[in-house]
């Protein structure tokens, strides 16, 4: 009889001590919620947009054009200009965010977006991510539409163990009206006309067209908007980045005002050109170096915890086995 209790004592000794050191286990090292160290940073628009000026060459006799050309001198197709903007940079530690969207936004006359935002964040499973995007926008050059854009985003996400998530996507991408498709690898050429360039002259110079008309002047020229458009990602040991896309335009055009002399050729020519990289930009930049998770629990903490809760459960196992005893002995006499 006594064996058998004694039996029953050591295995409830052993329940009890597996029973406590698997909760201490499972429950005494919980994952991290938060990081420290790292850095992240999101860029949603890295442009410049360059100055394109008109330039004007007189050739011959070609006084009846000289209003003509006091309209067209000193004149620029595209104003210049440096923009970078919407930023968000390395959250706060042991957990944060940061980060802002603004809409509609311009970048110089030339394109238009309906919003841009970057963000950056610790999140709950450790990782350090920066996201950026760039929302609804149009490029326009020298009257033509050359883009249409649904949205541009990037994002890096990067904990303190593993692999980094990288997530680029483009959608609604149109290229001189054609559809571009997720991943854009662009490198196209849009042909002009002598009537494109005169259309672009005249909506800067209202009645241009007109004049022209008024001095007999034959209208000749031509020229191209050039665009180059790409999207990119790089991973390293302890870093990641993306780019949404990386676009670069650029244009040349030529048109020539003749006053013909009744031979073929002309008694006096104004020609007027323009070439260069109208904008080159980059939007939804994002890096993130690796973060460090928070010091856990050490594994000596968890084996000293589990042996002192394992002696106070012991105690007070013995307690009540203890009092049950006397009270049966009582109640026996």
């Amino acid at each position: 009889m006594k064996r058998s209790r004694s039996r029953a004592r050591s295995r409830e000794w052993v329940a009890t001590a597996i029973l406590t050191i698997a909760g201490l286990l499972a429950g005494g090292v919980p994952p991290a919620h938060a990081s420290t160290g790292g850095s992240a940073h999101a860029l949603a628009v890295d442009a410049v947009v360059a100055d394109l000026e008109w330039d004007v060459t007189v050739d011959g006799a070609a006084g009846a054009l000289s209003g003509l050309i006091d309209i067209l001198t000193g004149e620029a197709a595209v104003d210049g200009v440096d923009v970078r903007g919407v930023e968000a940079q390395t959250p706060a530690s042991p957990e944060g965010t940061g980060g802002e969207a603004v809409g509609p936004y311009a970048i110089g006359s030339v394109l238009t977006f309906r919003q841009v935002n970057s963000h950056t964040a610790r999140v709950e499973d450790a990782e350090l991510s920066a996201r950026s995007a760039v929302e609804g926008g149009s490029l326009d050059v020298l009257g033509t539409r050359v883009l249409d854009i649904g949205a541009i985003s990037a994002a890096v996400a990067l904990a303190p163990e593993g692999e980094a998530r990288i997530d680029r996507q483009v959608s609604g991408l149109e290229v001189f009206g054609e559809r571009v498709g997720a991943d854009p690898q662009v490198d196209t050429t849009r042909e002009l006309t002598s009537s494109d360039v005169l259309d672009a002259l005249t909506a800067q110079f209202p009645g241009l067209a007109t004049a022209a008309d008024l001095v007999g002047a034959a209208v000749s020229g031509g020229g191209s908007i050039d665009v180059v458009a790409t999207g990119r990602d790089d991973r390293a040991a302890d870093s990641a980045s993306a780019v949404g896309l990386h676009l670069a335009v650029s244009t040349n055009a030529s048109l020539t005002l003749c006053l013909p002399d009744g031979s073929g050729g002309c008694t006096g020519s104004v020609t007027v050109t323009a070439a260069a990289t109208v904008l080159d930009a980059t939007f939804a930049q994002v890096r993130v170096e690796r973060p460090e998770a928070l010091p856990g629990i050490p594994v000596w903490q968890i084996v000293v915890g589990a042996a002192v809760t394992l002696v106070l459960v012991g105690l007070v196992v013995w307690a009540i086995r203890e009092s049950v005893r006397i009270r049966r002995r009582e109640e026996e006499r």
